[in-house]
């Protein structure tokens, strides 16, 4: 086990994982290898093939993650289990055991990611945790609106309880309502060919995701969301700042070995490159 963390009980969630010290923002907590994958689509067939091939040890430890309906027996208690613990990674979904044994919060202090490199599962802290404190994940998209997190989440079967959820949920609709509003206007703006007046989309989203409190890849992808807006505009020297907060933040959600780190540096050298060019222009 990892000694950042504990896996101790958490009162209405079972089992929970708590710092055992500080972990600082961009800390890598976990790196973990599937304990099986089966490619999607999937069936339940495949999942239980996929678990009749474990050996006794692997299966005893498959057995011992959370069902929703403990009555199950058998292939159905494979399907049960694998249904709600299992996490998406590049067109397969996986069983990760301690990964598992995060729970959820749709306001996040780590991120979860698949590292194609290392072919495992990472947990990256996105803001400072201090001892003690529980290490939540997001499962779901950052978005929705409650009722759909509500509809998404049930699958795994609990009810979220986070502040967004809760003593927060009405200021956090209105929030995430608007969120995916601006979304979908960066999406149709991206296809469209002629300069934009200025980014106010994106930076609107990027106002909004800070105020919600999501520090990680929402984040990041904000960032990159304000840095393409300003390309479009012709502002590469603010796009460039921009494009350095997301490098920022993709080192911290994923660790200095991830593709995305790696496009991203990408894309700030092609900025670096255009901010000369236009620089050069003004000269002429």
């Amino acid at each position: 086990m990892s000694p950042l963390y504990a896996v101790l009980p958490s009162p209405g969630e079972g089992l929970g994982c708590f710092s055992t010290s500080l972990i600082p923002a961009g800390t890598r907590v976990l790196v973990e290898k599937p304990l099986f994958a089966v490619r999607e689509p999937r069936s339940n067939s495949a999942v239980t093939q996929a678990f009749s091939q474990l050996s006794s040890a692997e299966q005893d430890r498959y057995l011992a993650l959370y069902a929703q309906d403990p009555t199950n027996q058998g292939d159905a208690k494979v399907v049960d289990i694998f249904n709600s613990n299992a996490w998406q990674t590049e067109g397969r979904t996986s069983i990760l055991p301690n990964c598992a044994r995060f729970n959820h919060s749709c306001i996040p202090n780590a991120s979860f990611a698949w590292n194609s490199r290392l072919s495992s599962a990472t947990i990256h802290a996105v803001v400072d945790i201090p001892p003690n404190t529980q290490i939540y994940l997001s499962y779901e998209k950052p978005y929705q609106n409650l009722e759909e997190r509500r509809v998404k989440l049930s699958s795994y079967g609990f009810v979220c309880s986070c502040p967004a959820c809760g003593s927060d949920a009405e200021v956090s609709e209105i929030r995430r309502t608007r969120m995916a509003i601006l979304d979908g206007r960066i999406r149709v703006g991206r296809r469209q060919k002629w300069k934009a007046d200025n980014p106010k989309a994106a930076l609107e989203l990027l106002r909004l995701v800070k105020e919600e409190g999501l520090m990680g890849e929402a984040l990041a992808l904000a960032y990159h969301d304000v840095a393409v807006g300003y390309v479009k505009h012709g502002r590469v020297d603010l796009a460039l700042r921009y494009a350095a907060k997301e490098l920022e933040l993709g080192i911290r959600c994923y660790g200095m070995d991830s593709l995305y780190v790696d496009t991203t540096r990408t894309f700030l050298k092609e900025l670096r490159v255009d901010e000369v060019g236009v620089r050069e222009q003004g000269l002429d």
